[in-house]
């Protein structure tokens, strides 16, 4: 049983959460999927209204569908500037 969420970070681009055992050590804590801690919301929502700015679940986007094309600077003639890009609708 969960005691306490103690901090979260984002590995291989999954949400894991340090977890305080009930009646264990702090020897015994461990990084825990979040898929692992889906019975511990009480202890995840408390974590979280205690530091608001960890890290929290992430939505991943589909790059691969987005078209880009470099954009051209026509301030400088004959230029083009790779380092910005505009999506193509």
């Amino acid at each position: 049983m969960v005691e306490e969420i103690l901090d979260s970070c984002l590995r291989h681009n999954k949400l894991e959460f340090l977890v305080k055992w009930e009646g264990y050590m702090n020897e015994n804590n461990s990084w825990e999927p979040e898929d692992n801690c889906r019975n511990a919301c009480n202890a995840i929502a408390t974590f979280y209204h205690k530091y608001p700015q960890v890290p929290r679940q992430i939505v991943q986007m589909q790059f691969n569908d987005l078209k880009f094309w470099p954009y051209q600077n026509f301030m400088i003639l004959n230029a083009f500037i790779i380092s910005s890009l505009e999506v193509k609708v």
